[in-house]
């Protein structure tokens, strides 16, 4: 049972991962605010997410019983990583409009 929630874990965060560059690139040029959605949601991205972190969620709960602190560290890294991607895409975007360059 544990290697079908360490498979979950994966498999949510490759969804999560792709929902979260689909929504870089179609917003390339453009700030994304952190707790609302961007200006241009590309097709599918929040179905994605959704799916994405329920799998990834309900697989690092489904560890927590046996596996003691490491499916609160997955969780919070998982967070930590997307925070992280639109912080440095929204520092690329600001850096980008104050020297004229396209991003």
């Amino acid at each position: 049972m544990d290697t079908l929630a360490w498979v979950g874990i994966f498999v949510g965060g490759v969804l999560l991962a792709w929902s979260l560059c689909a929504t870089l690139r179609a917003n390339a040029g453009r700030r994304i605010p952190i707790l609302r959605n961007a200006d241009v949601v590309p097709p599918g991205s929040i179905v994605t997410r959704v799916v994405g972190i329920v799998v990834f969620v309900f697989s690092a709960l489904s560890l927590a019983g046996r596996s003691g602190v490491w499916p609160a560290v997955i969780l919070f890294a998982g967070a930590l990583v997307g925070l992280l991607a639109i912080a440095w895409h929204n520092r690329r975007t600001a850096h980008a409009g104050r020297s004229g360059d396209a991003a």
